[in-house]
């Protein structure tokens, strides 16, 4: 991707270089260029087994590279991402819910699930002119979460979900965080 262009006023039609004062001019100057590369995912086997186990593993990879020529910089960002997934459907789980002094009996599929995701993301700028590298960004990002889910009847599902999320930075600029979130949800459908 070109980011934007403008013509150059000292360019002469057909003449890029100049031999009176030895100096190159194109008709065109480009300020910034950029090359996206994404495979996402890279490889992925996602597996239901006869025995109702879940199996999933992902590779993803991503870098996007911008060169700017206005000040003779390259920057880099990648980012690899792992995923391992497992999970079990335990078949016709039963409860008793009782409403009005009556009990009524419900059986459904139990569906348990725990992912891991593990990802790097680093941002190097390398300046061309000076031959420098610099890390001015990156965090290694660690991910686990686990749900279970019910279907109560076909208008009512109920899931309760564990999600942790622990950021570990590669710069001593930025410090080391984790989020936890825990909770149920239902969700009631009207139209069926």
């Amino acid at each position: 991707t070109v980011g934007s262009y403008q013509s150059n006023v000292n360019y002469i039609d057909g003449d890029e270089i100049n031999i009176n004062n030895m100096s190159y001019h194109v008709a065109r100057e480009i300020s910034q260029v950029t090359i996206n590369e994404q495979f996402s995912p890279l490889f992925k086997v996602d597996m239901t087994w006869k025995n109702s186990l879940l199996t999933r593993i992902e590779f993803k990879k991503t870098r996007v590279l911008a060169l700017s020529l206005a000040n003779n910089q390259l920057t880099e960002t990648a980012s690899q991402e792992f995923v391992f997934g497992v999970g079990y459907r335990i078949k016709d789980v039963e409860f008793k819910l009782f409403s009005g002094g009556r009990g009524k009996k419900i059986s459904s599929d139990l569906d348990l699930k725990l992912d891991f995701n593990l990802m790097n993301n680093r941002t190097v700028i390398r300046k061309v002119v000076e031959d420098l590298e610099q890390l001015t960004m990156g965090q290694q990002l660690i991910k686990i979460k686990f749900s279970t889910d019910y279907v109560v009847n076909q208008r009512l599902n109920l899931k309760v979900f564990y999600d942790r999320a622990i950021t570990n930075p590669f710069i001593s600029t930025t410090f080391p965080s984790s989020i936890t979130n825990v909770g149920f949800s239902l969700r009631f459908t009207l139209a069926g």
